[in-house]
């Protein structure tokens, strides 16, 4: 996160500098900056909702493998009868085979 304030404020920094020095009329500037400014919110919201959702999903993989139940979408899953598959990050039964649902519709029991 905080990489991503860094470059942030390197990047609007550098356009602050750019649209002060070019020949901007006052109006042009005045929307650039706040064209800038939204983008950087979008990125900040999407960075801040992307660690959140990574975070959630440390913890029922933890939870997971300490043999705790989770509750995926109705059903019970416990690391004796699912495996975890982390390239799609979905449970799977083990006799069954068959992938039941992804980790984002998990929770800790």
């Amino acid at each position: 996160m905080a990489v991503l304030i860094r470059a942030a404020a390197i990047l609007l920094l550098a356009l602050l500098a750019f649209l002060y020095l070019g020949k901007f009329t006052f109006v042009k500037r005045l929307i650039f900056g706040a064209l800038v400014l939204v983008f950087i919110g979008i990125v900040v919201f999407y960075e801040l909702s992307y660690t959140k959702q990574s975070k959630l999903n440390k913890d029922v993989l933890s939870a997971f493998n300490q043999n705790q139940t989770l509750i995926c979408e109705g059903h019970e899953v416990t690391a004796s009868e699912f495996t975890f598959v982390g390239g799609t990050k979905v449970f799977t039964h083990k006799n069954r085979g068959q992938s039941i649902v992804s980790i984002e519709n998990c929770e800790v029991k």
